[in-house]
This record gives structure tokens, C-alpha cells and sequence, in this order.
């Protein structure tokens, strides 16, 4: 029988689901590998049941992956759990069919390398022990599989150019994060714009986000110090208010051919 599910169990069975779809298996397939039902793997995948242990070897040897299904299991099951906010993202940028995000200090998390955010766990985390930081960084890079998918949603990032001149990391650090935005954006998987610090906008130094949904209403997520807070229908009024700063950050920003050349001179700067 199906259990209430917990953050951390929906966040794994997404990933899963990710990578499965991703090798193109479909969830009979692996429930047959395994040796459960469809019914009982599904569940997992929604995150409603647990998997247990002696099930994650047999997913990753049905899918290909070495030991990445054994990560991300090692991840949900640790016993110093990440707070719940870090799972709650993940899975809205799934099932959003558009993402718009404005950051003015930091590269936003869906489009780091991982130099950069083990870099920036440290630079911000400074409380944190190694294995805590490790376990924000394969959460994190859990993510990034979406940036992969044949259905990733639109994204379109506004970055204030402080983020462009801010270091995080080492010089190479910065060289490889910068060139990863730029092999993003020549591969047409994201849309990205550099605001200047001195260009006229409102809301320039708060981060958010803005999800938008095939069969839901919009979301918007703010970051602050400890978290992050979700914004739904039920507060109409800062949703609005986050659509109408984000179109705003946009018209002021630069083009996106110009905010491309932005990158490619702050990555020549880094060396």
C-alpha cells in the first residue's frame, strides 16, 4: 500500500523517472527488472513509496547509469536530511513548461558546474560540515539532468552583471562556469540576458523565480539567507508584482546577443 510520501522520496523518484525516460526504458521495463509491479515501481517513482535498498542496484543496472540511481538514493536516505525547501524546487521545474529568473549575485543553481557551486556551498555555508556540503551538491546536481531533457521548459535568466565579476572558486573555476553559460546558450538551452548594475530597474536586488505551468496556475519562488519561500494563487498580488519586475529586468537588460559577448569578455578577464 501506497504511504503519504515524503519530500525526499519525491525528489529521488523524480530523478529516477528523469533517467529512465532519458535511456528511454519505460517503468514496466525497470519494475520487471527489479522484480516488483508496475503499480509498486510507479509508486516509487511518485515518490509515495520508499525504495528500499537492495531495489537500487537493479535500477541502475536496468538503466545503464553505474552507480548514479545508488547517489541519489544515498542522498534521500542520509540521516541529516535537507531542509525541505531543497527538495520542493526540483520538483517544480519539472513539471513547469516555462522558468524566468532574475539573480543579481550569484549564477542560479540550474545552470552551475559543479566547481562552481561546491565553491559557492563553501563561500555561503561556512558552518557546514564536508559531508553536509557533499549532499547539497548531489542534490544540486540532481537538477541538472533536466537541463538535458527533450522536455525541459523554456528558460530565461536575467543575471545582473555583478554575477559576471563576482568570483567564486579559483579563476578556473569562474573560466569553466562562464564557458558553461555561454555552451548553454549556443546550444539554444537557455535564454539568458546581463542587466548593468547602472541600467534603471525596479526589484534589482532580490533573486526569484516565475514558473509557469501547461495545466496549473503560475507560480514565483524568493530566495532569502536560510531558504527559500513559494508564492501561489493565493497571493495574486506578489505574483503579479514578480511578472511585471521580471518584464521590467528584462527590457532594461541587454540583448542576448550583446549579454553573450558580456560573458565571453568577463571569461577572457578571468584568465
Amino acid at each position: 500500500m501506497d504511504r503519504s510520501g515524503r519530500p525526499e522520496w519525491e525528489a529521488f523518484g523524480s530523478a529516477v523517472r528523469r533517467l529512465r525516460k532519458k535511456r528511454g526504458r519505460s517503468g514496466a521495463y525497470v519494475a520487471r527488472a527489479i522484480g516488483l509491479s508496475p503499480t509498486m515501481y510507479s509508486s516509487i517513482e511518485r515518490g509515495k513509496r520508499f525504495c528500499l535498498e537492495e531495489h537500487v542496484p537493479k535500477i541502475d543496472e536496468a538503466l545503464g547509469t553505474g552507480d548514479e540511481v545508488m547517489r541519489l538514493w544515498t542522498v534521500m536516505t542520509n540521516p541529516d536530511q535537507l531542509p525541505a525547501w531543497f527538495y520542493k524546487v526540483p520538483e517544480i521545474e519539472q513539471a513547469a513548461s516555462e522558468i524566468r529568473e532574475y539573480q543579481p549575485l550569484v549564477v542560479p543553481g540550474l545552470i552551475q558546474t559543479e566547481g562552481y557551486a561546491a565553491a559557492l556551498f563553501k563561500q555561503e555555508r561556512p558552518w557546514e560540515k564536508p559531508h553536509a556540503v557533499q549532499r547539497m551538491l548531489e542534490a544540486r546536481k540532481a537538477r541538472w539532468e533536466l537541463l538535458d531533457s527533450a522536455e525541459r521548459p523554456l528558460l530565461w535568466f536575467v543575471l545582473s552583471d555583478r554575477v559576471l565579476q563576482s568570483p567564486v572558486g579559483s579563476a578556473s573555476c569562474m573560466q569553466e562556469q562562464l564557458s558553461h553559460l555561454v555552451s548553454l546558450i549556443d546550444q539554444d538551452k537557455i535564454h539568458l540576458q546581463v542587466l548593468p548594475t547602472q541600467a534603471p530597474a525596479p526589484g534589482k536586488d532580490g533573486p526569484f523565480r516565475i514558473y509557469g505551468f501547461p495545466d496549473k496556475p503560475t507560480l514565483a519562488s524568493a530566495e532569502y539567507m536560510t531558504g527559500e519561500t513559494i508564492i501561489d494563487s493565493g497571493e495574486r498580488e506578489k505574483l503579479r508584482q514578480c511578472e511585471v519586475v521580471f518584464g521590467a529586468l528584462q527590457a532594461a537588460a541587454l540583448p542576448p546577443a550583446e549579454s553573450l559577448d558580456q560573458i565571453r569578455k568577463a571569461r577572457e578577464e578571468c584568465g
